[in-house]
C-alpha cells in the first residue's frame, strides 16, 4: 500500500497542463483525426472527451505504433480527470483488434474503468493569525459550517475547491483583508480508496479603515465623493461596505468609471486609506427619445442635464415630454446626497392634460427630501400648485393649494426589478389648509400593498391592493393631482386611461375614496417568455356608500428583462363594450 500526498500547490494537477506538448502543434482537419472510441460509463464519457480534446486534435495515427503512441499520451491525462472525481484506481485499457494489419490507421478503443470513488475520512480546519483571539470564537466555529467536504463524503474536485473558496471568501469579507489559504493537503490512499483533508487558513491582523484617498477629480470637488462615504476613519474592514460605496457612485451621473480598494499590506493594518479612483464623465448631456403609451399615447421628449450647476455639482435635469393626452416641461436641480445620506431636489413644472372631458392646466414648484434605511425609503416634500380647469367649453377657475406630504416604501422582495417573492408596501400623506396659501383644507391618505409569491419557478402569482381616502368638507377646490381616478395599465385594465372617476355635471373628476384590488397568476416557459391570468376589480367615488366596485379581467403576455418583465395584456370590463390593450414594463407596483 501507499500513499499519494497531494499539495495545494499541485493538487490534482489540471489537465491542460499535462496535455501541452513541447510546441504547439496544428490541428488537424476533421477527416484527418484519428478514430478514438471511450468505452466508459456515459456519466464520465463527457469528462473524457472533453479532456483529451487537445491531444486528439493535434495528433496523426498512420500506424498500430502511433496508435500506441497516442494512447500513452491520453492514459495520464484520463488517470488525473478521474481523480478529480475521487476515482484514484482507475483501469485504463487499449483494446487492440487483431486482425487488422501494423500498417494500418486502426481506430483506438480504450476501455476505462473508473473503479471505486475514494471517501473523505478527516477533515481538519485550522487558523493562525489574529483570529485565534477569543472574540472571534464564535465566527472560527461559524465559518466550520461553511465548508462542503465533510466526512463520510464521495471525494470531488469541485467541492474540494469550493470548499476551501467558500471560507476564504468569508475571512475576507470582513475583518481579514489580507487573509490567506496557506496550507492545503489531500492525502489519498488509493489502497483503501480514502482521502483525509487538512487546510491552514492565515487570517493576518484585522484592519480597519483610514481616509479617504481620492485620485481623478477635476470638475468637481472632493467634497462630492466624500457625500456618498458613510465609512469612518477606525471603522472596522467589511468588503461589503467597499462595494457600497462603489456602486454609490456608479450609480451617480457624474463618472463613467469608479474603482474602490484598499492596500491589504498585513504590515500596516491600521487606519488603511480609501483609494478611490474615478473617471469624470461629460457633465453635460442631451436625450432625445420617442415611445408609445397605452394610457397617454405616442409621445417624444427631449431632454438636458448638466452636472456642474454654480460649480458645486448641482445636477440640473430639464426636458419637454409631448404625448397624445399630456404635454409637460420641467426643471429640476438634484444636490449631491449629504453625508447623513439624504438627497435634496427642487423643482419646477409645466403639464397640460385633456382625459376623457376634463382639461388641466398644472404648474407647480417643490423641493423633495429622499433618504434610505436599509429596505425602507422615506421622501418628505413640499409643493405649491396653481390649477386651471375646464370641460365642455367652460372654464372652472383656478385652484391653488400649498401641500406638505410625507411617503414611505419598503420592498421586501428577493429582486427589485422582477420579484417573485415578498411583498412592496406604499404610504403616503399630505396635508394642506386654508391658512397657508390653500383654497381648501384637507388631508389625503393613501397606500398600496402587492404580494408576490411562486410555489415553483414556474408560477407567479400576485395580489395587489391600494385603497386612498381624502378628508375634507368638498373636493372642488382640491387639485386633481390629489384626489383620486382609476383606469387603464397599472390600476383597473379594462378601461381607458384614468377613465373611472366621479361625474361632476357631465363632467369626469377625481374623487375622494378609491379602492382597487388586483389577482394574477403568470406561467413562466422555459426562457424569459411567460403568459398570464388576472382580474382587477376597483372604482372611485365621493363617498363610501357610493362605492360601486367595478370587475374586469383579461390575459396577457409577459417577457422578462433586465428592467422588469414587458407586458401586453388584453382586458374587458364588465360594464364596457370593447377590448382594451395595456402595455407596460416593469413592476405593476
Amino acid at each position: 500500500m501507499f500513499k499519494l500526498r497531494l499539495l495545494f500547490a499541485c493538487c490534482f494537477v489540471l489537465v491542460g497542463v499535462f496535455v501541452q506538448p513541447a510546441q504547439a502543434q496544428e490541428e488537424v482537419s476533421p477527416e484527418e483525426r484519428p478514430v478514438v472510441n471511450f468505452v466508459v460509463a456515459d456519466e464520465f464519457k463527457t469528462l473524457v472527451e472533453q479532456a483529451t480534446e487537445q491531444i486528439r486534435s493535434t495528433a496523426q495515427v498512420n500506424d498500430n505504433g502511433d496508435a500506441w503512441q497516442l494512447f500513452r499520451r491520453m492514459r495520464p491525462v484520463i488517470r488525473d480527470v478521474l481523480g478529480t472525481e475521487g476515482h484514484f484506481s482507475p483501469s485504463i485499457q487499449r483494446v487492440v483488434d487483431e486482425s487488422l494489419p501494423e500498417d494500418a490507421p486502426a481506430p483506438l478503443n480504450i476501455k476505462i474503468e473508473p473503479g471505486p470513488q475514494s471517501t473523505v475520512t478527516s477533515v481538519d480546519i485550522q487558523f493562525d493569525g489574529e483570529i485565534n483571539k477569543d472574540e472571534f470564537a464564535a465566527r472560527r466555529e461559524r465559518l466550520k459550517t461553511l465548508w462542503l467536504l465533510g466526512t463520510n463524503q464521495a471525494f470531488n474536485q469541485t467541492d474540494w475547491s469550493a470548499s476551501k473558496d467558500n471560507l476564504l471568501r468569508d475571512l475576507l469579507a470582513k475583518d481579514f483583508a489580507a487573509a490567506t489559504l496557506s496550507e492545503s493537503q489531500a492525502n489519498v490512499d488509493p489502497d483503501a480508496n480514502t482521502v483525509t483533508l487538512r487546510v491552514v487558513y492565515d487570517s493576518g491582523p484585522v484592519f480597519t479603515f483610514g481616509e479617504l484617498k481620492i485620485k481623478g477629480l477635476n470638475k468637481y470637488r472632493n467634497d462630492l465623493v466624500a457625500r456618498y462615504n458613510t465609512i469612518q476613519p477606525g471603522d472596522r474592514y467589511e468588503q461589503e461596505r467597499l462595494l457600497t460605496l462603489l456602486a454609490d457612485l456608479q450609480g451617480t451621473s457624474y463618472f463613467s468609471a469608479v474603482d474602490v480598494k484598499i492596500d491589504t499590506d498585513d504590515r500596516q493594518p491600521e487606519r488603511v486609506p480609501i483609494e478611490v479612483t474615478v473617471l469624470e464623465s461629460d457633465s453635460k448631456r442631451v436625450g432625445l427619445g420617442a415611445g408609445y403609451s397605452s394610457n397617454t399615447g405616442f409621445r417624444t421628449e427631449a431632454t438636458y442635464q448638466y452636472n456642474n450647476l454654480f460649480d458645486r455639482a448641482y445636477s440640473l435635469v430639464t426636458g419637454v415630454r409631448v404625448e397624445q393626452k399630456r404635454q409637460s416641461a420641467f426643471a429640476d436641480v438634484f444636490l449631491p446626497p449629504s453625508r447623513r445620506g439624504m438627497s435634496d431636489s427642487v423643482g419646477v413644472a409645466f403639464d397640460h392634460q385633456q382625459i376623457s372631458n376634463l382639461e388641466v392646466d398644472r404648474s407647480s414648484i417643490g423641493a423633495i427630501r429622499e433618504y434610505t434605511q436599509g429596505i425602507n425609503e422615506y421622501r418628505l416634500g413640499l409643493n405649491f400648485q396653481l390649477e386651471e380647469r375646464s370641460a365642455l367649453g367652460v372654464n372652472f377657475g383656478a385652484t391653488q393649494a400649498l401641500v406638505a406630504s410625507s411617503s414611505w416604501t419598503r420592498a421586501a422582495v428577493d429582486n427589485r426589478l422582477n420579484p417573485s417573492d415578498g411583498y412592496i408596501a406604499f404610504g403616503q400623506v399630505a396635508v394642506a389648509g386654508e391658512q397657508f396659501a390653500s383654497d381648501q383644507s384637507f388631508m389625503r391618505l393613501y397606500g398600496r400593498f402587492q404580494q408576490f409569491w411562486s410555489p415553483s419557478p414556474e408560477h407567479l402569482f400576485t395580489a395587489r391592493f391600494e385603497a386612498g381616502t381624502v378628508a375634507a368638507s368638498a373636493r372642488r377646490d382640491i387639485p386633481q393631482d390629489y384626489l383620486f381616478r382609476a383606469g387603464g395599465t397599472n390600476s383597473i385594465r379594462g378601461y381607458d386611461f384614468l377613465d373611472v372617476g366621479v361625474l361632476d355635471q357631465g363632467v369626469l373628476v377625481g374623487g375622494r375614496r378609491v379602492m382597487i384590488g388586483t389577482l394574477e397568476y403568470v406561467r413562466w416557459f422555459n426562457g424569459p417568455l411567460g403568459a398570464a391570468v388576472f382580474t382587477d376589480v376597483g372604482d372611485v367615488a365621493d363617498n363610501w356608500s357610493s362605492f360601486d366596485p367595478k370587475p374586469a379581467v383579461g390575459i396577457g403576455i409577459r417577457y422578462k428583462t433586465p428592467a422588469g418583465p414587458i407586458a401586453f395584456d388584453v382586458a374587458k370590463a364588465a360594464d364596457q363594450d370593447n377590448l382594451r390593450i395595456h402595455f407596460a414594463l416593469g413592476v405593476a407596483f
